[in-house]
C-alpha cells in the first residue's frame, strides 16, 4: 500500500482537479445559448460529473492520508466512493463520446451516462477493477480524440483544436495511470494525476479565453 503522504498528495490533486472540472462545467454552461444543444452541452454535463466525483474522492483521500476521523471507516468510504467514481467517470467520457459523435456525424446521439476515474491502489482499489476501468476510459477517450479530430478538421477553428489538445492530454493521463498500476509504482500514478490536472486546466483556459472574446 502507498504511504500516507502519497495518499494525501493524490487526494489533494484529485480535489483540485475536481474544482477545475467544475469551473470548466460552469464556463461551458455560461457559453451555451438558451435552448441550444452542442458540444458545450456535453462538456458542461460530463465535467460536472467528473468535478463532483473528484472533489468528494479527493476529500476522502486527504482524510485517509492525514488519518483524520475513523481510519477504517474512512478507508472503506474512500474505496466505495472510488469504485463509484470509476463508474461516474466512464459515464462522463461516454457522454463526451456521444456528444462529439453527434457533432461529427450529425447523428442524434442519446444522452447516456457512464463515467469512471482512476484511483488505483492509492485509494485501496483492487488492480483488476482499476485496470479494467482505465482500459474502458482509454478506449472511450481514443474514440473521443478521433471524433474531436473529425470535428476540428471540419470546423477549421482554433477552439476545436484547443479542446482536442486537452482531450489528448487526458488520454495520456489515463495511459500513465494504467502504466503505474501495471508496474505498481505510485510515482507514475501521481504523474498521471498531474497530467489530468493539466488537461482540465488547459480546457478551462481555452473556455475562459473564448468566453472573454465572446
Amino acid at each position: 500500500m502507498a504511504s500516507p503522504s502519497l495518499i494525501t498528495l493524490g487526494g489533494a490533486l484529485s480535489a483540485v482537479s475536481g474544482v477545475v472540472a467544475l469551473m470548466v462545467s460552469y464556463i461551458a454552461y455560461r457559453l451555451l445559448r438558451l435552448g441550444d444543444v452542442n458540444v458545450l452541452t456535453y462538456i458542461s454535463l460530463s465535467f460536472m460529473l467528473l468535478g463532483v466525483g473528484l472533489v468528494l474522492q479527493g476529500a476522502l483521500g486527504v482524510m485517509l492520508g492525514l488519518r483524520l476521523g475513523n481510519l477504517y471507516e474512512d478507508a472503506r468510504a474512500t474505496f466505495l466512493i472510488g469504485v463509484l467514481y470509476l463508474v461516474i467517470q466512464n459515464v462522463a467520457y461516454l457522454i463526451l463520446v456521444l456528444g462529439y459523435a453527434r457533432s461529427a456525424y450529425y447523428a442524434s446521439a442519446a444522452m447516456i451516462i457512464i463515467t469512471p476515474y482512476e484511483l488505483s491502489r492509492l485509494f485501496l482499489l483492487g488492480h483488476l477493477v482499476f485496470d479494467l476501468s482505465q482500459l474502458i476510459s482509454i478506449f472511450l477517450l481514443m474514440l473521443l480524440v478521433f471524433e474531436a479530430i473529425l470535428v476540428s478538421s471540419r470546423s477549421g477553428g482554433s477552439f476545436s483544436g484547443f479542446i482536442l489538445a486537452s482531450f489528448v492530454a487526458l488520454l495520456a493521463s489515463h495511459v500513465t495511470m494504467l502504466y503505474a498500476s501495471m508496474i505498481r509504482t505510485p510515482f507514475y500514478y501521481i504523474m498521471g494525476e498531474l497530467i489530468q490536472f493539466a488537461s482540465f486546466a488547459l480546457l478551462l483556459a481555452f473556455l475562459l479565453r473564448w468566453y472573454r472574446v465572446g
